[in-house]
């Protein structure tokens, strides 16, 4: 090998530099980039990001620990995590909204890879050094129980029933301490017609809202009225004549949910839970199944603080304002909704301190486009929660990372945007899949005494 040197010019000044040529031998060109391969560069991704969703007995409707399967469907994988629609994390989590923790995100090196692997030969690759799938989640050290079975029913008749049934039915937990709930998991029986889950608790022994009545004396009448159908039919709530005390709730979407470290729901050793589910049977597949849904609690004795689940819903609310509920008009692409509520009005004793918020959960319905949530104390407004693109199917419990705090002069702003171009006429709200929602869910740590 021979060296050689070129004078280089700049600004008056004279560099050298060295060139090595190789003479005699032409310049070789650079390897290209191996097409990646199933098995050796796309299931490490999909197994670590997807596959505890994706695969036999995951809650996602189909397996990404498979190559066939990953196959035919690759243009789709590649449009998902491409859009940043799949992992599902629906909340904005850049900071500009507030910050949660356990974010979904995949690394530009690993959306490079899937892109390459579906828009290319989409080989399999050697199965032998592919790495093993997940364990399904599972709520560990968890105490089981079960609605009893049902088939649903609608009333076509009846705009509100329709295509959907509600249906609460009481589940003695059989406790006998006071507990506190620190984690929770609803596997439904027939995925495919239940909308939603609600856990309320009710102490049986106590007065209902009905004069002379004991809470008992309400759920016997309820559950009496349909003697050949177990539960009964039931809305907003457990019933009208019995106490709102909601502990969670259960979406489309979830799996798994723990609460923060030091919190839990509490529960009585005298309580009962009414357990609502709504079934939605509009064009889906199982309609005519038989649902039995399960519920996974996991218990612990103490805990630091009380975890409260606060659910509101102004644009819902105003089905029973005196001149008429709010609606949203037929053919926009963003109809939008705003209500307003202060910390009082979520029922928050102004007594207290600032109150953390622990987590948010959104729900909208089919129509549902955007979201946000918004604090204001004074003169000061931050936003702590923002969904740009909202997806019915993978809703969540959004945990932050840093907790805002709602003083007791504060107030929440909720604004919901719907797409209703496909409506013939004005969208009312209501509890109804037809209908929409604009519910903004959040869960707060209150002190260990009431």
């Amino acid at each position: 090998m021979r060296t050689t040197t070129l004078p280089l010019h700049a600004r008056g000044l004279s560099a050298v530099v060295p060139l090595a040529l190789a003479l005699g031998c032409a310049a070789q060109e650079q390897e290209p980039t191996p097409e990646p391969t199933f098995w050796q560069d796309v299931a490490p991704i999909t197994t670590s990001r997807c596959a505890a969703c994706h695969q036999e007995g995951g809650l996602a409707p189909f397996r990404l620990d498979d190559y066939t399967s990953a196959k035919a469907r690759a243009g789709a994988i590649d449009d998902a995590v491409q859009g940043g629609h799949m992992p599902p994390f629906l909340v904005t989590h850049d900071g500009s909204c507030g910050d949660f923790k356990d974010e979904a995100t995949l690394t530009a090196e690993e959306l490079d890879v899937i892109h390459r692997w579906a828009t290319g030969a989409r080989a399999e690759g050697d199965r032998a050094d592919a790495p093993p799938a997940p364990p399904v989640p599972t709520l560990e050290g968890g105490v089981d129980y079960m609605t009893p079975p049902i088939t649903p029913m609608v009333d076509p008749a009846d705009p509100l029933a329709a295509h959907d049934e509600w249906r609460c039915f009481p589940v003695d937990p059989g406790l006998d301490a006071d507990r506190f709930i620190t984690g929770y998991q609803v596997t439904p029986g027939v995925r495919s017609i239940v909308h939603h889950v609600t856990v309320y608790r009710v102490t049986p022994s106590d007065p209902s809202l009905a004069e002379g009545k004991t809470n008992q004396d309400v759920m016997t009448e309820l559950d009496d009225a349909s003697p050949d159908r177990p539960g009964w039919e039931c809305f907003g709530g457990p019933a009208d004549e019995l106490p709102f005390q909601p502990l969670f709730a259960w979406a489309p979407g979830q799996d798994v949910v723990e609460l923060p470290g030091g919190t839990g729901a509490p529960v009585s050793a005298k309580d009962v839970f009414v357990v609502q589910v709504h079934y939605n049977i509009h064009d889906h597949t199982g309609a005519s199944s038989e649902d039995s849904t399960r519920l996974r609690l996991r218990y612990e004795d103490t805990v630091e603080r009380r975890a409260v689940f606060l659910g509101d819903d102004g644009f819902l609310t105003t089905l029973f304002e005196p001149d008429g509920p709010d609606t949203l008009p037929p053919g926009q692409q963003d109809a939008a909704t705003t209500w307003r509520r202060t910390r009082a009005e979520l029922t928050l004793d102004p007594a207290l301190p600032p109150i953390e918020v622990l987590g948010v959960m959104p729900h909208m319905h089919e129509r549902g486009r955007t979201f946000e949530l918004r604090v204001t104390s004074g003169a000061q407004e931050s936003c702590i929660a923002r969904v740009e693109d909202w997806d019915v199917h993978w809703q969540n419990v959004y945990w932050y990372r840093t907790r805002p705090l709602l003083d007791p002069g504060s107030s929440i702003e909720v604004t919901c945007t719907f797409d209703t171009r496909d409506a013939e006429a004005p969208v009312l709200p209501g509890w109804g899949t037809q209908n929409e929602m604009c519910n903004a869910n959040i869960l707060v740590a209150l002190p260990m005494t009431p």
